[in-house]
């Protein structure tokens, strides 16, 4: 391990394990039907998240997938917002306009999620072009799944920002499954990142389960994007430890109950300690500290109050 690597690992490990235990908290009040079933859990996918995002400064953007809820916690956003945005309470930063799914989040570089799967391709671009103008040296990173790869946004984009060198990271977080169509039917090819070749650009696939190896990819595409060279698109293939949205039985998934039993996060903890980052004792009282802010914030969000049902009529330009 690089000794640059020590900080944004410990960075990395700290959001990913506050991440689980916070969307574990979420899936508990959801069932209890305390608060609405609406997110897509990210179990298995916030190791490569919580990595890839330790990658990037505090004034770069992100663009994220719906999948889970470390983009939002890796870049600080409150659990407190967050929770609000799902609970429908104040406190959020949508005010029930959008959900978990379209969290927003301008002081920490959030930039929220498209209302299309594939229309933050071209967000992203638009995005890229100002950053590139502003002059800065800012990214911003889109991440998407698999399927959403073959929207025909995924191949405009990918084109003017390799044409146009913008500082544009795609990062593919690919974990076989677009809602519940596997990936053999949908791509003639089995790696997503190949086709950054046609397009000109580097195309880089990695294990996104080892948070080191994603750390260090995501710096390279980072740094490349900041010396003017455009953009880089990085596969990372990851596991979706569970169904699409809350309480998906997964019929349509033979792999269902192993998928379940490939946490990455016990080979993240293993590996920190293993590097000296953090003993067992610091482990456990990081582990204790995350329930105590998940506690925290649970509580803040049950005394907030619920949203006005005329905010329904507010922002409206239609």
């Amino acid at each position: 391990m690089a000794t640059d690597q020590r900080a944004p690992i410990l960075k990395a490990f700290q959001d990913a394990l506050l991440s689980r235990r916070f969307e574990e908290r979420v899936i508990q009040l959801s069932m209890a039907g305390e608060i609405p079933a609406t997110l897509h859990p990210g179990a298995g996918q916030e190791v490569c998240q919580a990595a890839a995002i330790a990658a990037l400064g505090a004034e770069d953007k992100v663009l994220y997938g719906h999948r889970g809820i470390c983009y939002m916690v890796a870049r600080g956003t409150p659990l407190t917002a967050i929770l609000a945005d799902i609970a429908g309470r104040e406190g959020g930063t949508n005010r029930g306009k959008g959900g978990v799914m379209h969290i927003v989040d301008v002081p920490h570089g959030v930039l929220g999620e498209s209302g299309t799967l594939g229309g933050g391709f071209v967000i992203a671009a638009g995005v890229g072009m100002a950053l590139k103008r502003f002059g800065r040296g800012q990214v911003v990173v889109h991440f998407f799944g698999d399927g959403t790869s073959n929207r025909g946004t995924f191949h405009e984009s990918l084109n003017w920002a390799a044409v146009k060198k913008l500082p544009v990271i795609f990062f593919c977080e690919n974990n076989g499954w677009a809602v519940s169509v596997p990936s053999t039917v949908s791509h003639a090819v089995p790696d997503i990142s190949a086709r950054a070749h046609g397009y000109g650009v580097p195309g880089v696939l990695v294990d996104g389960n080892d948070a080191f190896a994603v750390h260090e990819v995501m710096s390279e595409a980072v740094a490349r994007a900041r010396r003017g060279e455009g953009p880089t698109l990085i596969e990372a293939k990851v596991t979706r430890m569970f169904g699409h949205y809350i309480g998906d039985r997964q019929p349509y998934r033979p792999d269902a109950a192993e998928a379940a039993t490939r946490d990455p996060l016990p080979g993240f903890r293993q590996a920190v300690l293993d590097a000296g980052i953090l003993d067992a004792a610091a482990i456990e009282r990081l582990e204790q500290e995350c329930a105590a802010r998940v506690d925290e914030a649970v509580e803040a969000v049950r005394a907030a109050p619920l949203l006005d049902l005329e905010l329904a009529l507010t922002d409206a330009y239609a």
